[in-house]
């Protein structure tokens, strides 16, 4: 009987795989797509070229963890576009925020702009008609990483999933937001409202890197070549049914009709009185000038299953972490909405506590967790990591950082936050802000990027940060008591002796995951 069904199932994912875009197989002719030089005309290429000339090497630097500040850099330096914007995101979500950075994608197309935008296909599957139809403008090209075959529907990704599972949990989690080869955003932001702090529902905490000079061509350079790679295909490829050239039309026409309803959207404001113009993003004054960083990507091997490929030895920011948390002797910050270190990682950070070296961990709590499967594999090793020393914080459901003074700015949406940041400080002398989470998907199967910073203003912004986010307002303090059971703390003076606030569904769940084999996939 098993077998039987086993036959089944294989034969109907077999079908569905056949009826579902069989041309997807990696082309080997095509053309390599190398990176341009930088624009040498334009609004930024005006003003970043004497800068750069003037101090050779320098590149300059701008932490966003303010969420529609975040937005609206993004925003304005697509306006200041002149020659290509170079788009790379794991998630692009079909709301506010997707839908307003879209009409500023197809605004600059409109205006000569080449637009080539790689999206990773775990999110983009499912709106394949208005991917197509944009891409149907002569200036806007649009590429999938590692796509499904089966391009709608639960039953199909799932069954997919039973006959590509290796290849498909495999992904492109990078970002990256590059405008002429002068300006990059990279970090831990996807596109959609919450990324920005403007979702009814929740808003996460996190934090991007705006970039200008020398290191924005380094960015673009590794969208190049995940661009060229054989995992990078054309949606046009990809769709089983084209759309019809007036689909763009139909699409812009809609754009705009939404667009012009939403006047009063938070994200759609002008910056408030005290905060930076976003128009002002070729500003000398808007950055931290400095040759003391280095960007780190994964290649696209990593993401693609290559045969040989070990991504501790080959990758690009796995070994780059592992160099910098084996040399640290004074302090290690950790900021990750996803922590979880394994065994390994747990004897690691005990032996680092054992040395004098003081471990701080922020990470989400149960409640405040987006995705709770992935919290038994840090609440497995919670018990463990406090007997050997290391401090661990919990962001509070409801403690956005200087939320209400941004609600009073913004108009923002849902106070119910979750940590998203992933920011790491070494010895208060080096941080890292990028995609990257501490846990096995980012160190063995998604590629990510970020850049490491060793200007003390820069860190001591990343310092300021994961202090001004530990303090009790906004997280737990997670401790043991005299008996060894755990008890979390907050700023009233309260006490909980199971996950705060996470309510019975999601501590069930948590618990459950725990009792299967999973870690190593989460």
């Amino acid at each position: 009987m098993e077998s039987r069904l086993r036959a089944l199932v294989t034969g109907l994912a077999v079908l569905l795989l056949a009826s579902g875009c069989a041309s997807l197989e990696p082309r080997d002719d095509r053309p390599a797509n190398p990176p341009a030089a930088p624009a040498d005309k334009g609004p930024l290429a005006e003003w970043i070229t004497p800068r750069v000339d003037a101090s050779p090497g320098e590149s300059g630097f701008r932490l966003l963890d303010d969420g529609v500040e975040a937005f609206q850099w993004r925003a304005f330096s697509a306006r200041k576009a002149e020659d290509r914007l170079s788009i790379q995101y794991y998630i692009w979500r079909n709301d506010a925020a997707g839908r307003a950075l879209l009409g500023e994608l197809l605004r600059a197309a409109d205006r000569g702009v080449n637009v080539s935008v790689l999206l990773d296909d775990i999110d983009a599957r499912g709106r394949d008609d208005i991917l197509a139809a944009v891409d149907q403008h002569p200036n806007i090209d649009i590429h999938l990483f590692n796509p499904f075959r089966t391009r709608h529907g639960m039953l199909g990704k799932g069954l997919e999933f039973l006959t590509r599972g290796v290849q498909l949990n495999r992904r492109m989690h990078n970002k990256a937001w590059v405008v002429d080869g002068h300006l990059a955003i990279i970090g831990g932001r996807n596109i959609g409202d919450e990324y920005f702090e403007a979702s009814p529902e929740y808003n996460f905490a996190d934090l991007d890197v705006a970039i200008v000079g020398p290191m924005a061509a380094e960015v673009e350079a590794s969208f190049h070549d995940f661009w060229n790679s054989q995992g990078a295909i054309g949606i046009q490829r990809v769709v089983s049914r084209l759309p019809d050239p007036p689909r763009l039309q139909e699409h812009r026409e809609a754009l705009q009709e939404w667009l012009s309803t939403q006047n009063d959207h938070p994200l759609l404001q002008k910056a408030p009185a005290g905060r930076l113009p976003p128009g002002h993003i070729d500003d000398d004054e808007a950055y931290v000038w400095t040759a003391a960083a280095d960007f780190v990507a994964d290649p696209p091997a990593k993401a693609l299953d290559t045969a040989g490929f070990d991504p501790e030895r080959d990758g690009g920011v796995t070994p780059a972490l592992r160099a910098r948390f084996s040399g640290v002797s004074n302090e290690l910050r950790i900021i990750t909405p996803y922590f979880v270190p394994q065994r390994r990682g747990t004897r690691e950070l005990i032996e680092m506590a054992e040395r004098g070296v003081r471990v701080s961990v922020l990470t989400n709590s149960l409640a405040s967790n987006d995705v709770v499967f992935t919290h038994s594999g840090y609440s497995r090793r919670r018990p463990t990591l406090l007997q050997g020393g290391v401090e661990l914080y919990e962001l509070r459901p409801t403690a956005l950082p200087n939320g209400e003074e941004r609600a009073r700015r913004w108009g923002l949406g849902s106070s119910q936050t979750s940590l998203h940041t992933k920011a790491f400080v070494m010895d208060g002398h080096e941080a890292f802000v990028g995609s990257y989470n501490l846990d096995p998907r980012s160190a063995y199967s998604n590629t990510e990027s970020g850049v490491f910073l060793r200007e003390p203003a820069l860190v001591g912004q990343a310092v300021d940060l994961h202090e001004r986010i530990i303090q009790p307002e906004f997280a737990y303090r997670v401790e043991l008591d005299a008996e060894d059971n755990l008890i979390w703390s907050d700023d009233q003076g309260r006490t909980w002796r199971r996950d705060p606030k996470a309510g019975h569904m999601r501590q069930i769940l948590s618990d459950l995951t725990i009792l299967f084999p999973v870690e190593s996939l989460l």
